[in-house]
């Protein structure tokens, strides 16, 4: 108990608070059972330290990674037990919990013993709360914690303090927004170098290898991560990173069940499971035409890697060539998405349809011949354009969302 009791305090007297990600002061620390939840990379670990450091009293609280080689013949309800009866620790932040076998039941057990201890714990983002057979839903407050936006690249790089800003928000004032944003003159430089390298905040740590971090960091969670929630043999882990391979390599149009398929030679049901196991872990985008719940996932229109820096990474390991227009498309779902958006693939108008609004995304020399229908409610949105003008909006402002 004293090792561990060591080990947490270490670990957050060493962690930096210097910068803190968006979701930090959203989460409610009153809460008995809190879940981080997000894809490998995004920071969660970093978030726990840090809360741990300002906003909890570090004499009652602790920080353990469930994925560390003591809990492989240590159970956890004991542990914890000795440690709050013994220590007076009441604060357990329990990090990798999907690491730990039949995690659900013992939180569960431990919250309904203990009426005053609080249990703060991340996981992978492919835990499913609410399908949890013991029920933590009705017990826990979930956060999802997304990779940085733009807005927090450069805060982090530049040390700046830019805000974030509503959806309609950006609407109704993209033009002025942009007029002060880009007294920044290297914004579209900057810009290039976050959604290629700096969607992950591990870029920060040491970006000279940062794709092959990429690399590892997605291939642990299709071989560890996906293993662990959803039970895949051997054989299908391989069939999901020839899946991601596949998608990364062609047009969003041209991707579609049937396609893949037959590619990869399983039938579409297989597919489907798959598909959405790599969207839950954070790899894919699913984006659909119409449709709510499980009718998404059946019938996805278009379907993308996650963020520009994955898409990149992969590419880059596979020496294939990035498609420019794939790359801006899944820029935008992500920033939209991620600010929790609701984004339908528009057949009719434009590209996309956000909040009854429609968008069509492209270069800088793109035309409005596909929105001029609905040209009052319809927008351009150009990449490599510093300023908006009416009806056309820079790409990078949607990076300001959250």
């Amino acid at each position: 108990m004293e090792f561990l009791i060591k080990l947490s305090r270490k670990k957050v007297e060493n962690i930096n608070i210097i910068t803190k990600r968006y979701l930090y002061d959203k989460i409610d620390i009153n809460n008995r059972l809190i879940g981080i939840l997000g894809a490998r990379g995004t920071g969660k670990t970093t978030l726990m330290l840090q809360l741990i450091k300002e906003k909890y009293d570090l004499s009652e609280t602790i920080y353990m990674s469930l994925d560390h080689i003591f809990f492989l013949e240590n159970n956890l309800i004991n542990v914890i037990e000795s440690l709050y009866t013994r220590y007076g620790i009441k604060n357990f932040f329990l990090d990798e919990i999907h690491k730990y076998k039949n995690w659900e039941q013992e939180i569960k057990n431990i919250y309904d013993f203990y009426d005053d201890i609080k249990i703060i714990f991340s996981g992978s983002s492919s835990i499913n709360i609410k399908q949890a057979k013991y029920d933590l839903s009705r017990r826990c407050v979930t956060y999802i914690l997304n990779g940085l936006s733009f807005r927090e690249f450069l805060n982090i790089k530049y040390g700046e303090k830019y805000k974030p800003y509503d959806f309609q928000e950006l609407i109704e004032n993209y033009r002025d927004i942009a007029f002060n944003i880009a007294e920044n003159s290297k914004i579209l430089l900057d810009f290039q170098e976050y959604y290629k390298y700096g969607y992950y905040p591990i870029y920060f740590e040491n970006n000279k290898s940062i794709i092959s971090k990429i690399i590892n960091m997605y291939e642990k969670v299709i071989y560890e991560d996906i293993v662990e929630v959803a039970n895949l043999n051997t054989e299908n882990l391989i069939v999901l990173k020839k899946l991601i391979y596949f998608i990364a390599t062609m047009q969003p149009g041209k991707i579609n069940i049937n396609n893949l398929s037959k590619n990869l030679k399983k039938d579409n049901k297989t597919i489907i499971h798959f598909v959405s196991k790599l969207e839950d872990a954070g790899l894919l985008n699913l984006l659909p035409k119409k449709g709510v719940g499980g009718t998404l996932v059946r019938s996805p229109e278009k379907i993308y890697i996650e963020n520009g820096t994955l898409y990149n990474a992969i590419n880059e390991e596979i020496r294939n060539n990035l498609n420019i227009g794939n790359l801006r498309e899944i820029i935008f779902i992500n920033q939209i998405k991620n600010s929790n958006q609701n984004i339908r693939y528009s057949k009719e108008i434009g590209d996309f349809k956000v909040n009854g609004y429609y968008f069509e995304v492209g270069g800088k020399n793109k035309g409005k011949k596909q929105i001029k229908d609905k040209i009052e409610i319809s927008f351009i949105i150009k990449d490599d354009i510093l300023y908006g003008e009416k009806g056309i909006i820079p790409l990078y402002l949607f990076g300001f969302l959250y």
